[in-house]
């Protein structure tokens, strides 16, 4: 085989999937261009408080929350809890019910019992749908007309009171339906209706056909939210939920929200049952809004329009248990938002659309998984495995066109992650060489690797060019191993497998006596080595007060702040690296430069994030970092002067 050609024809097919990626880069980049409708949303339940704490109705509310870039209200289920909290039900375990002041207006026919729990209904406005609900919903439950009426529910009590609290509770968060007296006030005062639906246990299709008979009967209907950790019908009846939601040709009746860190059960499924008509909620939780000011949270807002594609903001209020207050206080805080919003280009007087779809056809897909498989071959190749290499090309690409027919959804995760692993090793084999560098062959040598590692980020992007990762109804996988593996793999290939002797080389790592100083390194790197993974991915640790400060101060100089990982760490000790040379003594420092290339090609790992942002983050971490590690070289040659003019004087003594 002919080593040469072998890599000029792989180069190839690595160029012509880059060029069949970035056409489908340009697809995608329009549907965000065009996805730029932002719908603000408040709770109902706030709206009333503001409204009542201020001498005001909700219509004149309305209005001024409608001036202020509000068009949709959330309203929230009813549960039975609430119901309980309003005065408006009772809810009596056993023989307590008869010391209950309308006792004596409940039916004759109520059985009373040690193992009934007892649903009286004392605001006849609710009763219709109390009685509906709690019959969908509950198994065994009764109800019983009367005065007052009651809806009995039997409960097993075999342990006594821990039991019994539970199962209260559990009746306490079944849903009985919406304010319909409010949804009707909201929307004849021209707000978009955001029902959240709660959840309950082993729900029937007549359950389910009624509840969601109900939503797609609501006024002026935006999208449906669901409150709890698992849908109506999970697992099993997903499905059907899908189908309830759909007209007779098979097309969504009802757009479902997505809630930002919010891991819905059955939701992403859902979601694609119903064509990923899905929109992206934020929101500040209550928890969160209580550390917050204005001004703080304003960036939270612009951030998860921005950067995170959010087309929806639930906007919680400040101080809504002192209403009299808050009320100008909040009318400004939403006009910030709304301000922010137009100024950073977003429209809020539009309906919401979801992203247009991306024509990705199989020819083209077929093309950048070749160009993936390929990049795996001239790793092998420069690994002196030509063999193998052909193997990695040949099967790989036949094991990849069979499994993108037979699950695309996975076969294009594990080609995005292979790219992701592939192109930073390899660029990190061609560019890290032994021999010294000045400082502008450095920054020059450091531009080549971060092209080369770029290429796994564009053929990423091609491979997951779909609605479907861009609403995160599905993700890239494998973000821990993406970080790990090019950063053992490199060292390895560089310093032990291209040895003149690999085996001996190992031999003599490992027979050489435990030191202090390479057991301290050791300990370092561990820790290092677990704060790094446990920074990677969507959950990460909690930030500093002075970590949050240097991303805000970043965001706002530059627009979009840089990765950490690259313009601190990656990108100046890579300098540093190659003005040292790439050699074994140096081998340290092949670890922060791998961590700079895994982290640029990762950015794009974010498929919910637009592209132009991700372009600017990478641009912005780029120049920082070749800024600060040209300052890091100029200090260290200056150490160096300094050391070694130390070192004469204490000679000529």
């Amino acid at each position: 085989m002919n080593l040469k050609r072998m890599k000029q024809a792989g180069w190839l097919l690595v160029a012509v999937a880059v060029l069949c990626s970035l056409t489908l880069w340009g697809q995608r980049m329009q549907s965000e261009a065009d996805y730029r409708n932002v719908q603000m949303v408040v709770n109902y339940s706030d709206v009333v408080a503001l409204a009542n704490g201020n001498d005001m109705s909700q219509e004149e509310l309305a209005q001024e929350l409608q001036q202020r870039g509000v068009s949709a209200i959330l309203h929230k289920e009813w549960s039975l809890g609430d119901l309980a909290n309003n005065g408006q039900v009772s809810m009596q375990y056993g023989g307590n019910i008869k010391n209950a002041n309308f006792y004596g207006q409940i039916s004759k026919d109520v059985p009373v019992n040690d193992a009934t729990l007892y649903v009286a209904i004392l605001d006849s406005t609710v009763a219709e749908q109390v009685q509906k609900h709690t019959l969908l919903k509950i198994a065994g439950a009764e109800y019983y007309p009367g005065q007052v009426p009651v809806v009995t529910v039997p409960v097993m009590v075999p342990n006594g009171n821990v039991e019994l609290s539970t199962q209260m509770t559990k009746v306490a968060d079944i849903g009985v339906g919406f304010n319909q007296a409010g949804i009707e006030r909201m929307a004849a005062a021209g707000f978009a209706t955001v029902p959240q639906l709660r959840s309950w246990d082993n729900p029937s299709d007549d359950a389910l056909r009624a509840v969601t008979d109900e939503v797609k009967a609501m006024p002026n209907l935006a999208y449906l939210l669901f409150n709890d950790k698992e849908l109506p019908g999970y697992p099993d009846s997903v499905r059907t939920l899908a189908d309830l939601l759909k007209d007779n040709e098979g097309n969504p009746l009802v757009t479902i929200g997505s809630i930002e860190f919010s891991d819905q059960k059955g939701l992403n499924q859902l979601g694609v049952l119903l064509n990923k008509d899905v929109i992206r909620l934020h929101t500040i939780s209550n928890g969160e809004m209580s550390k917050f000011e204005p001004d703080t949270a304003l960036d939270r807002w612009m951030l998860a329009a921005r950067e995170r594609n959010m087309r929806s903001l639930l906007v919680r209020f400040f101080d809504i248990t002192t209403p009299g207050t808050a009320l100008q206080e909040n009318l400004d805080y939403l006009e910030s938002i709304q301000t922010g919003l137009l100024e950073s280009g977003f429209h809020l007087d539009q309906p919401y659309e979801k992203p247009g779809s991306i024509d990705a056809r199989n020819i083209i897909l077929y093309l950048i998984g070749m160009g993936v498989a390929a990049g795996v071959m001239l790793v092998l190749l420069e690994m002196g495995l030509p063999k193998l290499g052909v193997l990695a090309l040949v099967g790989g690409t036949v094991i990849w066109i069979g499994l993108l027919h037979i699950s695309p959804v996975l076969a294009k995760k594990m080609m995005a992650l292979l790219s992701v692993i592939t192109f930073p090793t390899l660029s990190c084999l061609l560019v890290m060489k032994p021999e010294k560098r000045s400082v502008g062959k450095s920054v020059l040598a450091l531009l080549a690797m971060c092209a080369l590692s770029y290429i796994g980020a564009v053929l990423m992007v091609g491979l997951l060019a779909d609605v479907l990762f861009m609403l995160k109804l599905d993700g890239f996988m494998g973000v821990k191993i993406a970080h790990v593996i090019p950063i053992v793999a490199v060292p390895f290939i560089l310093y032990i497998w291209k040895a003149e002797k690999p085996i001996a080389t190992v031999k003599q790592l490992l027979d050489k006596a435990l030191d202090y100083k390479w057991a301290l390194l050791g300990a370092v790197v561990a820790v290092a080595g677990f704060i790094y993974i446990s920074r990677t991915g969507n959950t990460t640790a909690e930030l500093s007060t002075g970590e949050a400060a240097m991303r805000n101060f970043l965001n706002d100089v530059m627009g979009v702040r840089p990765r950490s990982k690259e313009f601190l760490i990656g990108y100046p000790l890579t300098l540093l690296l190659f003005w040292l040379g790439a050699s074994k003594r140096n081998w340290i420092l092949t670890i922060p430069a791998v961590i700079g290339q895994v982290s640029l090609v990762n950015t794009y790992a974010h498929i919910h994030t637009a592209l132009l942002m991700s372009l600017q983050r990478s641009f912005n971490g780029l120049v920082l970092g070749i800024v600060l590690g040209v300052l890091l070289l100029l200090a260290v040659q200056l150490l160096l002067k300094i050391y070694h003019r130390l070192e004469q004087k204490e000679g000529s003594r």
